[in-house]
This record gives C-alpha cells, sequence and structure tokens, in this order.
C-alpha cells in the first residue's frame, strides 16, 4: 500500500516537465498538491493561466517561483 501522501511520480530534473505544466505537474514540482497549486494561482501566488477548469503554468515560471522563494529566504537570513 502506497503512503497517502507520497506523489506517484518524482520529478528528478526540470527537463522532465513539459513546457507548459498543468497543476498535477506543477505539484510534482513545487511538492504540492494540485488543489494547492491551484489556491496559489487563484491567490496570485503563482503566474498562471485558467482554461476552463484547469489551470495551466509555463515551466519557466515555475522555475522562476523556486529561485524567487529562495532568493527571499536568503535576503532574510
Amino acid at each position: 500500500m502506497l503512503r497517502q501522501n507520497k506523489p506517484l511520480r518524482i520529478i528528478h530534473d526540470v527537463s522532465e516537465l513539459p513546457f507548459i505544466c498543468d497543476a498535477a505537474e506543477a505539484g510534482l514540482l513545487l511538492r504540492r498538491k494540485p488543489e494547492q497549486i491551484c489556491k496559489m494561482a487563484a491567490d496570485g501566488i503563482l503566474h498562471g493561466t485558467k482554461q476552463g477548469r484547469g489551470w495551466f503554468f509555463r515551466r519557466d515560471d515555475l522555475i522562476r517561483y523556486i529561485d524567487r522563494i529562495f532568493l527571499e529566504g536568503v535576503r532574510e537570513q
């Protein structure tokens, strides 16, 4: 039996993601549930676009988000 919060797939390198990611793929990279990713996008934390019921994100925007998090963490120390 799988652990409840263990992802079925793990991203080892960002190049494994498609250029345009859905919430599930973005969640793999950011280690968040797709529902959390959608909320982050709706709240303006993540840059994405909503098409119908789903959110979509550019891989480069996800990378910039990660870089921004780490830069802010370094500045706070």
